[in-house]
């Protein structure tokens, strides 16, 4: 047995292999010649089989997926927390004034705008990993902040620090998912990222109503110190450490990331090595890359088309209703709802997730621009007829026959937004920009999403208290109606072109 394996082993050292990672299996054929030659032989090349999906890869998904939830707590905290501040009778310390209650509901999309551009550059110059534990550190202190604050101006720190915090996490955290993904889980991950924020709307939801604003803010901060502790535990990723120059570190990382050793991840490295390359040739100053963004036809027309996308989604309200949807249901109390504003609010959250983890089974192999614009008609439906509901409520009309309407309204709001207004701005995002450009443009375009998002959220409570909530989601069924005339007219279809295809109808070559 001894002699056949260094047989075989001579026989092996004659094919230099093609590529580390690569095994050649030498089979024997024949009967040998006359003096000593070796006998024919075939050689069979084995390519290795595509990255595993190890355990680790699967840890860093959820360790880095928890910053998304707790982002979410950020945007569902004022629904249950703002009525109980806002009532003189509750012993919170203080009170806010209804246009105080709007800023601390608008500071944080505002933080959001600020965040976005800051979160690439850090991740880019300090690391993605750094930037993430950083994040988790400014989140703690937000709810820290949040707990101990005695006025509104507290408040409106606090909020501003989680807005900006999560304004990074949206930059970084979906950069970060891709670069350390198989190709096979990578649109998974990515579907988890939008789950993980809507799960984190719940806990705020489901726990809110019952305990005090103090409780609710030490248990997020409490949630929040675990998000810290399990990102030290993530790794960076490998293509910013390429991109770094160091090789070795970008190879350990990788290892752990697949479970493998160095051999085994070779040639996947390579492949990293070979893009980092191409973009480190491409490379320009941070000024040069957002002007490039506009340099193109293409570009101009793809920014302008993905930010009215995102003009349309924070005109359907959703932030609004997310962050006052316990105040809507006690609007609606008025009119005899059947419901407890606290328990029609948490049926909403439990949509938002059922809904959030349905919509990419559900729409598969269907266009994004019908997509966006049954979704926008949809919501533009749901709107109406809560804009009725109230409309009844404010000519003092008799609702009995019609007390669920408002948690059926908004459920089936937040079915459709989720379908379409929910998800197309975010994906076209990924297809209508170069890759040389999708960094900068990808920070413009949300910084665009909240600062529209701040203006929304500012106005939406002072705007039910000036015309009422019925004339108030009139508007916004309007707005969804628009949101559709524009797709229908303005949104190319993209379903089943490849990026090229897409690049050369922006630029009117097709």
């Amino acid at each position: 047995m001894s002699s056949a394996r260094d047989a075989m082993a001579a026989e092996k050292a004659d094919f230099p292999l093609l590529e580390r990672g690569e095994e050649v299996t030498v089979v024997p054929m024949g009967v040998p010649v006359a003096g000593g030659a070796r006998p024919p032989r075939t050689v069979t090349v084995v390519t290795p089989s595509a990255p595993p999906m190890h355990w680790h890869l699967i840890w860093a998904g959820i360790a880095g997926n928890l910053a998304a939830v707790c982002g979410g707590f950020v945007y569902s905290w004022p629904s249950p927390t703002l009525p109980r501040l806002m009532d003189p009778s509750a012993p919170a310390g203080f009170v806010l004034t209804p246009e105080e209650a709007s800023w601390v509901v608008s500071l944080t999309p505002l933080g959001g705008a600020f965040g976005t551009i800051p979160g690439g550059l850090f991740a880019d110059r300090f690391g993605r990993r750094p930037t993430i534990i950083c994040s988790a550190a400014l989140m703690f202190v937000c709810w820290v902040m949040t707990g101990l604050a005695s006025s509104a101006i507290c408040l409106y720190a606090a909020r501003f620090i989680g807005g900006f915090v999560t304004g990074v996490v949206s930059c970084i955290l979906p950069l970060y998912l891709g670069e350390i993904a198989v190709d096979r889980i990578r649109a998974a991950l990515g579907c988890a990222m939008q789950l993980s924020l809507t799960l984190g709307f719940m806990l705020p939801y489901a726990l809110g109503p019952f305990v005090s604003p103090t409780v609710l803010a030490v248990v997020l901060a409490s949630c929040v110190a675990v998000y810290a502790a399990t990102s030290l535990s993530l790794p960076e990723s490998p293509y910013l450490l390429l991109l770094k120059g160091d090789t070795e570190a970008a190879s350990a990382a990788l290892q752990w990331l697949r479970g493998q050793d160095r051999d085994q991840c070779y040639k996947e490295l390579r492949r990293m090595e070979e893009e980092t390359e191409a973009c480190l040739a491409r490379r320009c100053s941070v000024a040069k890359t957002f002007v490039r963004v506009f340099e193109t036809r293409g570009g101009r027309r793809a920014f302008f088309l993905v930010c009215a996308l995102m003009l349309f989604q924070q005109l359907s309200g959703i932030n609004a209703v997310l962050s006052y949807a316990e105040d809507i249901f006690n609007r609606a109390a008025g009119g005899e709802a059947s419901i407890s504003p606290a328990m029609s609010t948490i049926i909403v959250g439990m949509v938002l997730v059922v809904a959030s983890a349905s919509t990419v089974p559900l729409t598969a192999g269907v266009s994004m621009k019908a997509l966006f614009i049954v979704s926008s008609l949809g919501a533009a439906l749901a709107h109406a007829v809560l804009g009725y509901f109230f409309h009844l409520v404010a000519t003092k009309q008799d609702t009995s026959s019609l007390s669920a309407l408002p948690v059926a309204s908004l459920v089936f709001f937040i079915v459709v937004y989720c379908i379409g207004l929910g998800s197309v701005p975010w994906a076209l995002l990924g297809e209508v920009f170069v890759a040389d450009v999708k960094a900068a443009s990808s920070s413009l375009c949300a910084s665009f999403y909240w600062a529209v998002g701040f203006l929304v959220t500012l106005f939406f409570r002072s705007l039910m208290g000036t015309v009422g909530p019925d004339f108030t989601f009139w508007g916004l069924a309007a707005c969804c109606v628009l949101a559709a005339a524009f797709a229908l007219a303005l949104m190319p279809n993209t379903k089943g072109k490849s990026l090229q295809e897409i690049q050369d109808i922006l630029n009117g070559r097709d």
